[in-house]
């Protein structure tokens, strides 16, 4: 038993031998052979240099050709007798000018023609167009002296040769007239259209041209006066006209829109027509339904409102309000308006937010008159003695308006009740007019209307 640990030990010995030669002989054998010297690439550069020869330029004196002067051939003219004759005077023929008369230039009114029942203020007064002077420009008469008759010196004979001797050159004497300054203005030369600091924008050019040479695009249509007519038309119970202002490049937007939310829109899509270089400037109010809706069936009474954009190229759109009235409450509502050129009979209607209407005129108070052409008119009392109605401004307050009718010949005999409800109304008046026209020839008429905005004191 005392032998089995001894064997033990020295198999263990053993076989550590074993795999400590097995393991030298396996590091000996993955050890790499070392590699043999391998020859270098040899190269070489061969130069060479080459003495350049030099030579010095020795100045040399150019040798010019004398050119061999020559005599010029002349050939002389033989003389002869100079032919002479005897000059008739005669009188010159005057051309008479005739007298131009200037051409007097009327001064255009302020405001729309069309729009004739425009509201004036108390103190305004039309004013009259001048006429220019008309001068006649005076008849320049020529001077038509006969020249002196002078006798030749000398008388030659057929047979005898004139004796020619050459003529002294003499200088001219000149005498030299000094300029004068013509008085005229110094004006700036600048583009007609501008446009911002850098390049122009063509779209804004191609809308300032459609503006201002309207007639160059008539024949093939003009598709951006198309577009900004489209715009303004596609809006709901509204009544939008732009008005092009070349000198500042501005396409002012006026009229009324029943929301505000409607605005951004709006001028988003006409800035897109104009381009960059012109600007769009907001001018419009709020005009809520059912107050925008009345003007619907006021249109179509069968009244033209306006004809202003048909002679002005630089309106599109249907013509708004003439005039916005503030008021605050406790005051008293009155405004002034002008008659039209013809004498016509004036009514005017007050259009509140319930969808009623209040006549001003003519009514128990006021009764219909004829109107003078273009003379001024009072709507409402201004003090508690003037004629007229007696109107406070009191709540609800807001946006509502005011219609005047014109018409040659009454509409209606009597009066009517003092309010009533406003499409009532507006379907009898388009049958008044209707049958006025049919009974009167000559009968003509026009409306234009105020928006009056009423607020808290």
């Amino acid at each position: 038993m005392t032998r089995a640990p001894a064997i033990w030990a020295l198999g263990l010995a053993a076989s550590a031998l074993v795999h400590a030669a097995g393991a030298g002989a396996l590091l000996i054998s993955l050890a790499p052979d070392p590699l043999p010297q391998q020859p270098t690439p040899e190269s070489s550069l061969s130069l060479q240099s080459h003495r350049i020869p030099r030579t010095a330029a020795i100045p040399q004196v150019a040798e010019g050709e004398e050119a061999f002067e020559r005599k010029g051939k002349t050939q002389g003219l033989a003389a002869g007798s100079i032919p002479r004759s005897r000059a008739q005077p005669k009188a010159s023929a005057a051309d008479s000018l005739k007298p131009a008369a200037a051409k007097a230039a009327a001064a255009a009114p302020a405001q729309a023609p069309a729009n004739r029942l425009a509201s004036t203020a108390p103190a305004a007064a039309p004013l009259p167009n001048a006429d220019a002077p008309q001068t006649p420009a005076p008849v320049a008469q020529p001077d038509t002296a006969p020249l002196p008759q002078t006798a030749p010196a000398s008388q030659p004979s057929p047979q005898a040769q004139p004796q020619t001797s050459p003529l002294p050159g003499a200088a001219p004497n000149p005498q030299q007239t000094p300029a004068a300054r013509p008085d005229a203005p110094r004006i700036k030369a600048a583009l007609a259209f501008q446009g911002g600091a850098g390049d122009i924008d063509p779209v804004s050019l191609a809308a300032f041209q459609s503006f201002m040479q309207p007639g160059d695009a008539a024949t093939q249509g003009d598709p951006l006066r198309d577009g900004v007519s489209g715009i303004l038309s596609a809006v709901p119970c509204a009544r939008l006209q732009v008005a092009f202002v070349p000198e500042t490049a501005t396409l002012e937007v006026r009229g009324h829109l029943p929301e505000d939310g409607l605005r951004s829109p709006v001028l988003a899509a006409l800035q897109t027509q104009m381009g960059a270089d012109i600007t769009v400037s907001d001018q419009m109010r709020l005009l809520p339904r059912p107050q925008c809706g009345a003007l619907a069936g006021i249109s179509n009474v069968g009244l033209p409102q306006s004809t202003d954009q048909i002679t002005n190229p630089l309106l599109l759109g249907d013509d708004a309000h003439a005039r916005v009235l503030d008021y605050s409450g406790g005051e008293r509502l009155f405004f002034d308006l002008t008659a039209p050129d013809y004498p016509a009979y004036v009514y005017v209607d007050y259009f509140d937010a319930g969808g009623a209407v209040l006549h001003l005129s003519p009514n128990a108070l006021v009764p219909l008159a004829e109107a003078a052409p273009k003379t001024a008119l009072r709507v409402g009392a201004k003090a508690a003695g003037d004629p007229g109605l007696q109107i406070t401004v009191a709540p609800p307050f807001g946006q509502e308006i005011a219609v005047a009718f014109a018409a040659s010949h009454p509409l209606y005999e009597g009066t009517r009740p003092l309010s009533e409800p406003a499409p009532a109304y507006l379907e009898f008046l388009r049958a008044q007019v209707a049958a006025a026209r049919a009974d009167h020839a000559d009968f003509k008429g026009e409306w234009v209307y105020f928006l009056i905005t009423t607020r808290a004191p």
